[in-house]
């Protein structure tokens, strides 16, 4: 029988490992061919390798140019500034607006995306925030600069107040389960919705240095009489008690909302000669007690037992707030001089706050 054809040696691209090994060998003195044989390929790719790294003194390949670009440096510009301009238009909007002007390459929607993206223009999940107009804007860059240089101390003084809705059953956040596949959709692997939470009740609480105060329940549509029955009630009495505790009166904080400026409202705060924090209009983001009833939320969605009533609603809400502790209200107040700063820093813009 005749003798089979020899067996070909591997010419393929070596490896990091191969290269360095091919290197070593040839710096002790061995051959070309005997450096090809040990490492198992054909000569050639030994030659290319000691030329390369005789001239170069690496066993790295060079960068290669790649595919070229289909948009010039001048598009890529006109891209970044039109999502700059207009931050709320998508990659398919600014393809279809200005593609057609790119007299060089046909560029799809891929392409547009791939050049916001290098230009650090992400698309992500806007904020939702208030809506600012310029009076609001003003206002709340004054107050910024007004209660600049209080300090921690300063906002000690302060009982936040606010009110809150919350639903019979959680409107938001993600869910999760364990199921196998198929089962998405069993009675025990699904997230139930109700229109409007199944109904929702609004509360009012406050609180302090000193901790928690009140939470109240208000019972059908706040009024003004229904807001001073509530201050007199409830805010009052925890005012006196922390009086007694800082050894000067408090501070109320309450925002800009009609009930809170009604004349019945303002009446009594004035017989009673409580001390008014002035506030600007939409900003809650300088109100802590929206992290607290944020709080309160999210204790609340993660619960085991869950309310079946708007009864077992508001005693959940109540049995979540007390279980706040000391140190978090605390916290929130001393984020405060942080909130000003950040807000005068946003000339009365929204704040990550």
């Amino acid at each position: 029988m005749g003798r089979g054809r020899p067996k070909q040696k591997r010419s393929n691209k070596l490896t990091p490992d191969e290269r360095g090994r091919a290197i070593g060998m040839l710096e002790m003195g061995a051959g070309v061919k005997e450096t090809a044989r040990k490492i198992g390929c054909e000569p050639k790719s030994i030659r290319e390798l000691k030329k390369k790294y005789k001239i170069t003194g690496t066993t790295e390949d060079r960068p290669r140019s790649g595919r070229p670009k289909k948009t010039s440096p001048r598009e890529d510009r006109t891209i970044k500034f039109s999502s700059l301009r207009n931050r709320k238009l998508t990659g398919k909007a600014i393809a279809l607006k200005l593609a057609p002007n790119f007299t060089k390459n046909r560029v799809s929607i891929r392409t547009i995306r791939s050049r916001l993206s290098e230009s650090g223009l992400n698309g992500r999940v806007a904020r939702k925030k208030p809506l600012l107009k310029a009076d609001h804007i003003k206002k709340r860059y004054q107050w910024s600069k007004d209660h600049l240089d209080w300090k921690v101390s300063d906002w000690k003084k302060v009982i936040f107040s606010d009110e809150s809705p919350f639903t019979l059953f959680a409107t938001g956040g993600k869910m999760y389960v364990r199921r196998r596949p198929g089962e998405e959709y069993l009675p025990e692997c699904i997230a139930p919705t109700v229109k409007f939470g199944g109904g929702k009740i609004q509360v009012w609480g406050c609180f302090s240095w000193y901790g928690a105060g009140p939470v109240y329940r208000i019972k059908g549509n706040m009024t003004g009489v229904k807001y001073r029955q509530i201050l007199k009630d409830k805010m009052a009495p925890f005012m006196r008690n922390t009086e007694g505790k800082l050894g000067i009166q408090p501070i109320f904080q309450h925002d800009n909302d009609p009930k809170h400026r009604s004349k019945v409202a303002k009446n009594y705060l004035s017989n009673q000669q409580f001390k008014v924090l002035s506030w600007p209009s939409q900003s809650p983001d300088m109100n802590p007690i929206e992290n607290a009833w944020k709080h309160v939320k999210d204790n609340i969605y993660g619960r085991v037992d869950k309310a079946s009533n708007l009864d077992e609603v508001f005693d959940i809400v109540k049995e979540e707030w007390e279980k706040i502790s000391l140190e978090y209200f605390r916290k929130l107040i001393s984020s405060m001089p942080d909130r000003v700063k950040a807000l005068y820093s946003a000339h009365g813009h929204s704040t990550k706050y």
